[in-house]
């Protein structure tokens, strides 16, 4: 894929991960590893949130969690707030001063 810049950064490798779901069996974990292998390949990391998911905050503190769990909690993190239209104004603009006192991209 060509993005714009890309004289100076000709090679860019985009690839898809599973979706992350708390409290896994144990073999699916092991499952699920292989296919995390992609990441630690990666220059950043781009996480979209569900932010229309109540349970987003803990969904993304597996996310991180697996990432540490597999030598990647080092990795630079663009998190992507997805489905924010979906929240009333109030509480979207709630959510965006939540997120940016942690100190992630948003």
């Amino acid at each position: 894929m060509k993005l714009p810049g890309y004289e100076t950064h000709p090679e860019v490798l985009l690839t898809d991960t599973v979706g992350f779901i708390q409290k896994l069996p144990t073999q699916l974990v092991a499952a699920f590893r292989a296919t995390l292998e992609e990441v630690r390949e990666a220059d950043v990391l781009v996480h979209v949130v569900d932010s229309s998911n109540p349970m987003w905050a803990k969904q993304e503190a597996a996310v991180i969690k697996v990432l540490q769990e597999i030598g990647c909690g080092d990795k630079p993190i663009v998190r992507v707030l997805n489905k924010i239209d979906l929240l009333g104004h109030e509480s979207s603009e709630q959510l965006k001063v939540e997120v940016a006192k942690t100190g992630l991209s948003v």
